[in-house]
C-alpha cells in the first residue's frame, strides 16, 4: 500500500520508567513489552495502512486458499508493482519467541520461514521456498519439532504455492503440536480492524453469558449512559413493498438470502434506560453513535480483561468524548495483563496526559522524495523528560502534521 520501504514498529520498552507496572508486560525474564501503541499522522500518511498491513501480515499466517488458483491479497507501493512484498514479526507465545519472514506476490508464496527459541537458543521451526508454478515447494523442518514423516509428508503434500505452510494446517488433520499451538495462539488472540457493526452479535453473546453482561452494563452506568439493561428483540421488519419486489426478482440473490431479508420480523438490540422519573427503553436506531461505539469498545475490553488478546482500532476516539477515552484507557490499562491495543488517533491531548509514556507513540509521514509512508516513534527525539509531548507536536517539532497553505482565496 503505501509503504515503500522497510519500516519498524517495535513495542520493545525503553528504559522510561513511566507506567511501568500497568502499560508493560514482562513476557520473560528481561524482556518487557508495551501494552499499547497510539499512533498518529496526517490524514493520508499511512496509519489506517499500517494497521490493514499487520492484520494481512496474519491473515497470511493463519487463512489457507481455496484452491491453487486463487490470488493472495497483494496491494504493492504504486512505484513497486514488479518487487515482492515482505513481512517480519517477532512475537512470544508462553515465553517462547518466534520469529517469522515472509515474501510474496498475487501468485506465490516466494519464501517464507519461522524460528523459535524454546530453550532460549533461536532453532528453526520450518522454511520453505518457491521453485516453480505446480511444484511442490521445498520445504525444511526443524528437528526440534519431533514431527513424524507421515506429518511432514501430510503437511508438504498439501502446502500449495499461494498459501502459507502453517495455514496449512488449518485445512488437514495431521498429528503436530508445535503447529497446533502457534495456530491456536493466532486463532483466539489476534483480531482484525472491525469496521463492521457487531451490535448484534454483541448483543448475542450477553445474552448467553452472565458475567459479559454484568461488566459491560456496570461499565455502561460507571460512564453515565444510565443504560441497565440491553436484551434481543424481534422487531416488525417494515420493509417498502418495493424493495420486497425487487429483492424477491433478483436472480443473483439464493432462496435461504432472499427468505432471511423478507422475514416479517428481525432482530434488534432493545436498550433499557433508568431515570428518577421512571425506566425506558429504546432500539438502537435511537441510540447514539456514542452509545454503540462506546459498547463495541467494552466488548473487546472484556476479552482482554479475561485473556491476552492483540486488538486493532482505526481512530479509537471516532463517536467518543475525550474524558470516555481516557476512562477506558485507563480501565485497559489496570485491569488486563499481556493483552496489546494498537490504534491510530487524531486526539493530540492524549500527549499530555501522565500515563503517556514516549517509546509508545509513534508517527507516519509522506517521504516527499518517494511518497512512501515512514514510521518512527517519539523516543527517537530524546526530548527532555520535562518537555511537554503535547506541546512539542502541536508546534511541529515531531513532524507528522499536514503542511497547510493559506486561509485565504487566490481569485
Amino acid at each position: 500500500m503505501s509503504f515503500k520501504d522497510e519500516q519498524v514498529l517495535s513495542f520493545e520498552a525503553t528504559k522510561d520508567t513511566t507506567s511501568l507496572e500497568y502499560l508493560t508486560y514482562e513476557v520473560k525474564p528481561n524482556v518487557r513489552l508495551l501494552k499499547m501503541a497510539i499512533i498518529y499522522g496526517a490524514n493520508a500518511s499511512g496509519k489506517s495502512n499500517l494497521l490493514l498491513a499487520i492484520q494481512r501480515m496474519w491473515e497470511l499466517l493463519f487463512h489457507p486458499k481455496s484452491n491453487k488458483d486463487e490470488k493472495i491479497f497483494f496491494q504493492p507501493f504504486a512505484l513497486t508493482q514488479g518487487e515482492p512484498t515482505k513481512f517480519t514479526i517477532i512475537f512470544y507465545i508462553n515465553e517462547i519467541k518466534y520469529e517469522y519472514n515472509v515474501s510474496y506476490n498475487n501468485d506465490h508464496i516466494l519464501s517464507e520461514e519461522l524460528k523459535y527459541a524454546p530453550n532460549g537458543i533461536n532453532s528453526l521451526f520450518y522454511s520453505r521456498k518457491f521453485v516453480g508454478e505446480d511444484k511442490i515447494p521445498t520445504i525444511y523442518f526443524g528437528g526440534k519439532l519431533n514431527l513424524s514423516a507421515k506429518s511432514k509428508n501430510t503437511l508438504i503434500d498439501n502446502t500449495l504455492n499461494n498459501h502459507t505452510l502453517l495455514s496449512t494446517f488449518t485445512k488437514i488433520s495431521v498429528d503436530a503440536e508445535p503447529f497446533k499451538i502457534v495456530y491456536e495462539w493466532i486463532k483466539d488472540s489476534v483480531h482484525e480492524v472491525s469496521f463492521k457493526n457487531r451490535l448484534l452479535e454483541i448483543t448475542k453473546k450477553i445474552a448467553n453469558d452472565s458475567e459479559r453482561k454484568n461488566f459491560i452494563i456496570s461499565s455502561l452506568c460507571k460512564a453515565d449512559f444510565n443504560i441497565t439493561q440491553i436484551d434481543l428483540a424481534e422487531i416488525p421488519n417494515n420493509m417498502p413493498n418495493d424493495l420486497r419486489i425487487k429483492i424477491q426478482s433478483d436472480m443473483s440473490l439464493s432462496e435461504t438470502v432472499k427468505e432471511q431479508l423478507l422475514k416479517q420480523t428481525k432482530e434488534d438490540a432493545l436498550f433499557m434506560h433508568h431515570t428518577k422519573e421512571g425506566d425506558f427503553s429504546l432500539r438502537s436506531i435511537a441510540e447514539s453513535a456514542g452509545t454503540l461505539s462506546y459498547l463495541a469498545l467494552l466488548d473487546q475490553l472484556y476479552e482482554m480483561i479475561n485473556q491476552n488478546h492483540i486488538y486493532l482500532y482505526d481512530e479509537i476516539e471516532r463517536n467518543i468524548h475525550y474524558d470516555l477515552l481516557i476512562h477506558y484507557l485507563s480501565l485497559f490499562m489496570m485491569n488486563s495483563q499481556a493483552s496489546q491495543l494498537i490504534f491510530t488517533t487524531h486526539d493530540q491531548l492524549l500527549l499530555d496526559e501522565d500515563f503517556i509514556r514516549r517509546d509508545m507513540v509513534w508517527f507516519t509521514a509522506k517521504s516527499k522524495e518517494t511518497g512512501g509512508t515512514e514510521l518512527y516513534s517519539a523516543a527517537d527525539f530524546g526530548l527532555h523528560k520535562n518537555l511537554s509531548l503535547y506541546k512539542a507536536y502541536k508546534v511541529g517539532k515531531l513532524g507528522a502534521k499536514p503542511e497547510l497553505g493559506s486561509i485565504f482565496i487566490d481569485k
